[in-house]
């Protein structure tokens, strides 16, 4: 696992080095175990500089060394991730000579003799650029379901920058200090920025499945890339066969054990993440099952209601694993809250608890950790999944008349409510429904907030995603509908943006079995309700757990679903409180933000007088927004001098 960076241009005067080499610096963090760069000038008049930051996982001697070249073709690889099959697809070359035992260079020769066939055989995570010498081709590509980030900007008519982190981007020094406005208010929105949109101005990001290829063949011409979707998950049409429960499982079982063993490849001490739920118990009992000795991470409070280790303490003794508890204090939450938060390269509300089990992991001498991450998109965990299909029912018309005429004699003053009030309301499609439900901040909050109201969007969706989208989800089952949402927005957008850069904070690499996208066709082929137990209290993600080799703990199968958070909203008005209130009172920063410094103080003094509907989520996400401007000098509008820290928020 690793960071990578690059210029491609055709523009003589720009100095190419000096640029790729600011953003090397800017990414050693991912990869402290190596480092390379190299400039290059290619047929046409063409100049492209490549960087790479390694982490060692696979092969650790020099051979694995980044950029790779393959001198036959001409050839150059940066590339960050995992390739997990790269064993069979060498077996395809049995003529080929490698130097190596790495999966770059498998990628790298098999590019070169198959072209982009090769992406159709790839089964694991990964984003890189290949410059493919014999085609005269620049290829930016992006794993299936967004696991590892690439990011994009034209700084010229014809120069690109390119990296894994947008940090890098900036330290190009090509790429303007400035917000997007608009994804500012998506942020607030959804408390992560929807791709492509970055928080920066002109800088987007590679879709999942996505693949750019630049043509250089025609001399100082245009670089314009050509976009292409290779993969896009394909869910099963209510009008498809439907198998029977057994069936499911015979299909499903083979493959789920396959995807999580293939995980376990590393030259690198492997660890599991042990919340003590159903989607990290079940990675431990598969792997437990095929002989595997595990070592089993999970983070522990002192607060009633948000400790799992009664449940992750089960599962580590039943299948045997080596565990390891992160005893997590307020006291080390508050000492190491800027360094934590700092480590965001671009914010989002959700990523601390991954920042601090990972940095346990990394002490404890884990270079690779495994997460149960995807289980609740892809086998319906969320409680959300059961109420869109008890939703969707066919009501009588006078009875659908009767809850949208309830609905508006719905007193908002909770969260909750206001979101059941504007589905119910008015005859809302899929895509606007989960929108509501997934939601941090609702339109007339973010109004406020805005320095600029008149920037808010209707819909806080890139307008490609959101029509992409609703045809998607139009002709499938509520369930298949809502787990394709799901994997396409909340996960793809925050969770696993969150995994990759804060493990890479301390250079831990995790993998995610669940996500293998052979697994994650299989289940999507399968109908909405063999995901759903029958009965109104029937076990979550019943499907998964079915299909283990070994039965888990009842208690860990009949617990209610509690997500994997901390107990902020108690931290946040005690010993995180003087820091916060300092931060959301810098003014200036708040106006750099694009934010209105008053609104920004009622809101977080409702916070703490404990007013209806006002979420530490909401104040969470201010913060985070706000220490990432200030981090790395930005602002909507031209910079201003940021001034010292003013403020009369409560403390």
């Amino acid at each position: 696992m690793c960071g990578i960076a690059g210029i491609l241009t055709a523009e003589g005067d720009l100095e190419l080095r000096p640029a790729v080499g600011r953003m090397l610096c800017a990414l050693q963090h991912r990869g402290p175990d190596d480092e390379g760069c190299e400039e290059m000038a290619l047929p046409g008049g063409y100049r492209l500089g490549l960087a790479h930051s390694r982490l060692a996982i696979l092969d650790l001697s020099p051979a694995g060394h980044q950029p790779m070249h393959d001198e036959a073709s001409g050839s150059w690889i940066v590339y960050n991730g995992e390739v997990y099959n790269h064993e069979d697809i060498r077996r395809r070359m049995r003529d080929c000579t490698f130097r190596s035992s790495s999966d770059t260079e498998t990628l790298l020769k098999s590019w070169v003799r198959h072209g982009e066939q090769t992406l159709s055989w790839l089964r694991g995570m990964f984003a890189f650029a290949l410059y493919d010498g014999k085609r005269q081709q620049l290829w930016l590509v992006r794993d299936r379901l967004g696991i590892k980030p690439l990011y994009v900007c034209q700084v010229k008519p014809n120069t690109w920058v390119f990296a894994s982190e947008l940090r890098a981007v900036l330290a190009s020094g090509l790429v303007p200090r400035r917000l997007d406005s608009a994804a500012v208010d998506c942020y607030l929105a959804f408390g992560a920025v929807p791709a492509p949109w970055t928080l920066l101005e002109g800088v987007q990001s590679l879709m999942p499945g996505e693949t750019w290829r630049f043509d250089l063949k025609e001399a100082n011409g245009r670089l314009v890339p050509e976009r292409t979707c290779y993969w896009r998950p394909h869910f099963c049409s209510p009008t498809a066969p439907v198998p029977t429960r057994d069936e499911a499982l015979e299909r499903l079982r083979p493959i789920l054990l396959e995807a999580i063993a293939l995980r376990m490849l590393a030259d690198v001490p492997v660890g599991v993440f042990l919340s003590g739920g159903i989607d990290s118990s079940s990675i431990v009992n598969a792997l437990a099952s095929q002989g595997h000795r595990l070592r089993t991470f999970s983070v522990v409070f002192g607060e009633r209601g948000y400790d799992e280790s009664e449940h992750s303490r089960l599962v580590a003794q039943q299948f045997q694993t080596e565990h390891a508890e992160l005893f997590l204090r307020p006291a080390k939450v508050v000492d190491e809250f800027d360094q934590a938060v700092g480590a965001y390269d671009q914010p989002s509300i959700d990523g601390l608890n991954t920042y601090f089990i990972s940095q346990a992991a990394r002490q404890a001498g884990v270079k690779v950790a495994l997460s149960g991450l995807g289980g609740d998109e892809l086998f319906a965990g969320y409680p959300y999944f059961r109420l869109s299909a008890r939703l969707e029912r066919p009501l009588p018309r006078l009875l659908a008349r009767l809850a949208r005429t309830m609905a508006h004699h719905l007193a908002p003053r909770s969260v909750r409510t206001r979101k059941l009030k504007a589905v119910l309301a008015n005859g809302r499609s899929r895509l606007s429904s989960y929108v509501v439900y997934r939601q941090v901040m609702g339109p007339e909050l973010r109004r406020q907030l805005l320095a600029k109201p008149a920037d808010i969007l209707r819909e806080p969706l890139p307008l490609e995603v959101r029509a992409e989208l609703e045809a998607a989800v139009a002709p499938l089952d509520a369930v298949n509908a809502y787990s394709l949402l799901e994997l396409s927005l909340y996960m793809a957008n925050m969770l696993l943006r969150d995994m990759d850069q804060m493990s890479m904070a301390h250079a831990l690499e995790l993998r995610e079995p669940l996500l293998d996208h052979v697994l994650v066709e299989t289940v999507a082929g399968l109908p909405g309700r063999l995901k759903l137990a029958p009965g109104r209290r029937s076990r979550t993600k019943a499907l998964l757990v079915d299909a283990l080799p070994a039965p888990l703990p009842s208690r860990v199968v009949r617990r209610s679903k509690m997500g994997f958070i901390f107990p902020w909203e108690r931290w946040l008005r005690a010993e995180l409180r003087p820091r916060v209130a300092a931060l959301l009172g810098e003014r200036e920063t708040v106006k750099a933000a694009g934010l209105a410094p008053l609104a920004v103080e009622r809101l977080w003094n409702d916070f703490l007088a404990s007013q209806p509907g006002v979420r530490y989520t909401d104040i969470l996400a201010l913060v985070h927004l706000l220490h990432w401007v200030r981090q790395h000098r930005l602002a909507v509008w031209p910079s201003p001098a940021l001034a010292r820290p003013s403020s009369s928020l409560q403390c």
